[in-house]
């Protein structure tokens, strides 16, 4: 979800420069288990994983975010072809149930929830952003029951300025507060990267291509089951991403390759262990009982 309450926000974000060169893709943890992920490799978006609705607080209804959007959700914006999610936006009048009820650009947007959420793990997406004034894609995480916030901006596109935003909403609805990193050191449109969240009891670490590029270690690093949203939406005026000019192009598409989302095995069992590389923990062990065969002992003969 995204909340401005003016232009101001963007210069009260901290700066953090992502240091050049990087491996080809992230990994997880070691020992780190996959629990959900979705490899797009079919021809339609699997109803089990996601639905393309908004559940959370803030928005004008399920397909309308709120007056930092221009955008309205549509399914047709969201195709599953050649191994990839594309979430589409356009450039065209659409009818709406909320108010406003017209709106002059269409969005594709989905989301995990009731489907899948989770406290703690780590989350890897491979993709490619567009680009251009208005352009507002993300990947980003959402509470599953409670009120906003927390919100997690894993990748937050802002294509006017061609810069990512790495983000952590804490505190409460009326005195939230952004922890926030810019991010301009790559090229974001140019080709694919993998954006990774790492995320543990107090702290949280992003990474592009498995290089850190923010770290939070504070309390307010969420405890809830929170869950995953992919979007490509198109920012108002009171967005960060400036309202499309001329020269942005649509339609134009938010490519996701896959989406795939990690845990730790149970504290104390033997993957865990291993994966700590510690020692291993002591088992009920069944030592078997020798078998005593019964003395022959001679009697003394018969008087």
């Amino acid at each position: 979800m995204r909340f401005f309450t003016s232009p101001l926000f963007a210069s009260g974000l901290a700066v953090l420069a992502l240091v050049a060169g990087s491996p080809l893709r992230a990994e997880p943890p070691a020992g780190w288990k996959l629990v959900f992920g979705d490899e797009f490799d079919g021809d339609t978006l699997d109803p089990n994983k996601w639905s393309t609705t908004m559940q959370f607080i803030g928005t004008h209804g399920t397909r309308y975010h709120n007056e930092c959007y221009l955008s309205y959700t549509c399914d047709e914006e969201v195709v599953v072809r050649d191994g990839e999610l594309r979430l589409r936006t356009d450039r065209r009048t659409v009818e709406g149930a909320e108010t406003p009820t017209m709106f002059d650009y269409t969005q594709g947007f989905v989301s995990s929830h009731d489907k899948f959420f989770f406290t703690y793990g780590y989350v890897e997406v491979r993709a490619k952003f567009p680009g251009g004034n208005g352009l507002w894609p993300c990947i980003w995480l959402m509470p599953q029951s409670q009120g906003w916030p927390p919100e997690f901006d894993i990748a937050e596109y802002y294509a006017n300025r061609r810069m990512m935003h790495h983000g952590l909403a804490h505190g409460d609805l009326r005195g939230w507060q952004w922890d926030s990193t810019r991010n301009d050191a790559i090229d974001f449109e140019a080709g694919f990267h993998v954006y990774s969240l790492e995320w543990t009891p107090g702290r949280a670490v992003w990474s592009i291509d498995g290089q850190a590029c923010k770290t939070v270690t504070a309390d307010y690093v969420p405890s809830v089951p929170m869950y995953v949203i992919l979007s490509n939406g198109v920012s108002s005026r009171y967005g960060p991403s400036g309202v499309p000019d001329e020269k942005t192009v649509f339609p134009n598409t938010f490519e996701i390759d896959y989406v795939r989302v990690f845990q730790a095995p149970p504290p104390g069992s033997l993957q865990s262990v291993i994966a700590k590389n510690e020692p291993a923990p002591k088992e009920n062990v069944v030592v078997p009982v020798p078998k005593i065969e019964p003395a022959i002992i001679p009697l003394p003969p018969t008087p």
